[in-house]
């Protein structure tokens, strides 16, 4: 069914809520997933320069995947940073989509406090479902992922960040 302008506003408002709100009570690390609220069109895409180089891959025949490999992260993440989450969550609903911005924070059990921004893209068609998912990071990043995983970006590929992530998980003993 095609929605109405008001409708998809109305969708893209609630997609990006769900999306905050999983991170905020921290229930992604515990295999809550955001996408639930989001219908992925059967060639939706995923895009990050910093995640997967110059490559896309379907969220079609990952969708799974993409849902463990944010628990993933989220484990992985708050193995030294406990309190990770959002600090501050902006977005912006159009007709065609959204944009998010988030300032992720944390303190390591010593007490730094380290963050990073990032930035999504979501597209979607007129029947609501998700065409594109783009992801962008500031230059934080790094030296957050560093601490949190012991590697940095930008990585290549749809493997070289999930690699990354379980091998943390997997020298702490930690399964998804």
């Amino acid at each position: 069914m095609t929605l109405t302008v008001e409708q998809r506003i109305a969708l893209h408002h609630g997609m990006a809520r769900a999306y905050r709100n999983a991170y905020l009570r921290q229930g992604i690390s515990d295999g809550d997933a955001f996408v639930d609220a989001w219908k992925l069109a059967s060639n939706a895409i995923y895009a990050s320069p910093y995640f997967t180089g110059d490559q896309s891959f379907l969220l079609s025949e990952f969708s799974e995947e993409s849902a463990r490999a944010s628990t993933m992260e989220a484990r992985a993440y708050s193995l030294t940073f406990p309190d990770w989450k959002p600090s501050d969550f902006k977005y912006w609903p159009a007709d065609n989509g959204f944009v998010m911005k988030t300032r992720w924070e944390g303190h390591t059990k010593d007490g730094t406090k380290m963050g990073f921004y990032s930035y999504s893209f979501v597209e979607t068609n007129d029947h609501g479902e998700v065409t594109r998912w783009e992801t962008h990071v500031n230059d934080e990043y790094g030296a957050f992922l560093d601490v949190a995983i012991g590697v940095h970006g930008p990585f290549h590929g749809t493997s070289e960040y999930i690699e990354a992530l379980e091998r943390c998980l997997a020298a702490a003993d930690v399964s998804v």
